[in-house]
C-alpha cells in the first residue's frame, strides 16, 4: 500500500465497517464478522493476529411499557436486559453519593442527571472498564434492586455516532430475579 492510496483504503475499510456491517453490538453476527474482517486486513500486511473470544448473548428487544401507576413513559430496552414484569417502589439516584447512601433492596432505581450522562461499561468488559463504573455496578448488584432505569442521553464520545438509544430517552435494565 502506497502513500497515495491510503485515503481510498481507508474509505473502503470504514465502507465496509460502517455500511456493509452496521450492526457491530457486542455478541453479534455483525461484531464477529466486523473482527474476522480487521484480523485479515491486519494479517494481510504481515502482521501475526490473536483474537480472543469470550461469551457473550446477542440481543434483540421486544419494546417496553413502562408505566407509574396509569401514566405510561416512552422507553427503551437497554442491551442484554432481561425481560421482567416489576411492581416495586421508585428511588431516584443523580450521583454516585445518592447511590451509595440510598436503600434500593427491591425498588426501583431510576438512574438520572450525573450518573446517567455517560453509559457504563459492562461488568468484566476486557477493553475498558474504568472503576468508577465497577464502583457504580458493585453498588448496584450488592444493593439488589428489583429493576434499573437511566435516563441517558445520546454519549458520542463514548459509544460514537451510531448509537442505538435515541437522546434523552429512558433504557430499561432488570436484574436477574426481577420476575
Amino acid at each position: 500500500m502506497t502513500a497515495n492510496n491510503l485515503p481510498e483504503k481507508a474509505a473502503t475499510y470504514l465502507q465496509k465497517l460502517c455500511r456493509d456491517i452496521p450492526s457491530r453490538r457486542v455478541g453479534s453476527a455483525g461484531n464477529r464478522a466486523a473482527t474476522d474482517f480487521f484480523a485479515g486486513v491486519v494479517a494481510s500486511f504481515g502482521f501475526e493476529v490473536e483474537t480472543s473470544a469470550f461469551d457473550c448473548v446477542d440481543w434483540r428487544q421486544a419494546g417496553v411499557d413502562l408505566r407509574v401507576g396509569d401514566r405510561p413513559f416512552q422507553a427503551f430496552p437497554s442491551p442484554y436486559s432481561l425481560g421482567c414484569d416489576v411492581r416495586a417502589p421508585l428511588v431516584v439516584v443523580a450521583t454516585v453519593a445518592e447511590l451509595e447512601a440510598a436503600e434500593i433492596a427491591d425498588r426501583v432505581v431510576l438512574l438520572r442527571g450525573g450518573i446517567a450522562a455517560h453509559q457504563v461499561m459492562p461488568k468484566n468488559f476486557p477493553f475498558y472498564n474504568p472503576e468508577e463504573h465497577q464502583h457504580i455496578i458493585r453498588l448496584l448488584e450488592t444493593g439488589r434492586p428489583r429493576a434499573i432505569i437511566a435516563a441517558t442521553t445520546r454519549d458520542v464520545d463514548t459509544v460514537g455516532s451510531l448509537y442505538r438509544f435515541p437522546s434523552s430517552r429512558t433504557a430499561i435494565s432488570t436484574s436477574p430475579r426481577s420476575t
